[in-house]
């Protein structure tokens, strides 16, 4: 089993959990942490040590944090570094964080992370390509009949 601390800018972290707990219901191992404007790294780093406390020394994290690169990613970095038994993820968004949610008690760390990688690019979409792909998908119906 997994825990995923969820966090980003701004509310981008509470809006992902409020959205997911709209289809999933309230899951206690999937908390955000936000990162507010006048926070620093200190700050968000207490935040995320205070939660890692929660949860048993033992027990596999994901971070899911928005932009790498970012504060919320740095503020992890030092928190992960050395600890085989947790990990980030950047790009959160609500179909990744909905499929961890699905998956996190079926999947090691290290597994649930290369599937999100797969989830995350297949659920991107440009909708003038998936008209396309529907349209050929009919020419070739029609070819047959």
């Amino acid at each position: 089993m997994t825990a995923i601390i969820v966090s980003g800018h701004g509310q981008l972290s509470t809006g992902l959990l409020d959205a997911f707990q709209m289809i999933f219901g309230k899951d206690e191992k999937i908390v955000a942490i936000p990162f507010l404007k006048g926070e620093g790294i200190p700050q968000l780093q207490e935040k995320f040590q205070q939660q890692l406390e929660q949860f048993p020394p033992e027990e596999e994290v994901l971070f899911m944090v928005d932009v790498f690169g970012g504060t919320p990613y740095n503020s992890a970095t030092q928190l992960v570094f050395d600890k085989k038994n947790m990990d980030i993820v950047t790009g959160v968004n609500l179909p990744v964080l909905l499929e961890a949610g699905a998956l996190k008690e079926s999947l090691s760390i290290s597994e649930l992370t290369g599937a999100l990688k797969t989830i995350n690019q297949e659920s991107f979409k440009v909708f003038s390509e998936q008209i396309k792909v529907i349209q050929e998908q009919e020419t070739k119906e029609d070819d047959l009949l």
